[in-house]
């Protein structure tokens, strides 16, 4: 008690010219209006300054934690289409030719909708960066969708939850194949088209891609057999596939460069002279 007294004794006369400068600050800001409004003003420019310097300081502290993260994730990447996870085929050391006909750019997701009808994903990379129209997006979980349309710095992406989406797949271990469809509203289930009803598919079978296409690599892995029937009168099984791929949750992306499209996309359009 006897210091506090001796503070006030010592600066009292600083103290109250503040504290008289504090009342008098708040009565004009309080009662006049143009001040008013001057102060609100300033105080919101401060503090949307101050919070866009604590933000860009966020971001920098978790350079680390973002480089760490696409390093893991490029490791996964590089771990499906070499060995295949989840499978029981594993590739040999002559199946490096994937990688000389694949390379991968990494794109970051700058805007998604999920939950419409027709939803699209922009990625923060363009033609700068390798990107073209009809490229496969992948993650280290699996596919993504495809390139649509591409600017210098962005592209768009009609991803697998899409009414228009068509992505040719194929079950592990069998022959046959159809397109996967988005026909309902969850974001986690997608409809197998076209296997014939003779094919002996099991609950649980792992549905990839068949690459039969020039976007995808073939096997990249899409998600597994929930539920099966056949539609009466149909000759055909209308599957239901629950995808690996969480899409709501999803950062970073891969754009698949399939260095021998143009060269298999000539062959085919020319198949007939």
């Amino acid at each position: 008690m006897k210091n506090i007294l001796l503070i006030f004794i010592k600066y009292g006369t600083h103290l109250l010219f503040i504290a008289f400068q504090i009342i008098c600050f708040t009565l004009i800001v309080n009662n006049n209006k143009a001040h008013g409004d001057i102060y609100d003003n300033t105080k919101s420019i401060f503090f949307e300054n101050f919070n866009d310097k604590v933000d860009q300081l966020s971001d920098y502290l978790k350079l680390d934690e973002q480089n760490d993260s696409l390093v893991r994730e490029n490791a996964k990447l590089l771990d499906i289409i070499i060995n295949q996870n989840n499978t029981s085929r594993k590739y040999t050391s002559t199946d490096s030719s994937l990688l000389q006909q694949y390379s991968f750019i990494p794109a970051e997701i700058c805007n998604k909708t999920i939950h419409l009808r027709n939803n699209y994903f922009t990625l923060c990379a363009g033609s700068t960066n390798g990107v073209k129209p009809m490229m496969g997006v992948i993650s280290a979980e699996g596919i993504v969708g495809i390139t649509t349309r591409v600017s210098d710095h962005y592209s768009k992406v009609i991803p697998m939850l899409h009414s228009q989406s068509r992505i040719s797949a194929s079950i592990r271990g069998l022959a046959f194949f159809g397109n996967l469809v988005w026909k309902n509203n969850d974001p986690k289930i997608m409809t197998l088209e076209a296997v014939p009803k003779h094919a002996p598919i099991s609950i649980g079978d792992l549905v990839v891609t068949s690459g039969y296409s020039s976007i995808f690599p073939k096997d990249l892995p899409i998600g597994t057999i929930s539920n099966f029937e056949i539609t009466k009168g149909s000759s055909n099984y209308v599957i239901d596939v629950k995808l690996f791929n969480d899409l709501n949750n999803l950062s970073y992306t891969y754009l698949v460069n399939n260095k021998l499209k143009e060269e298999k996309l000539n062959l085919e359009n020319n198949i007939d002279e």
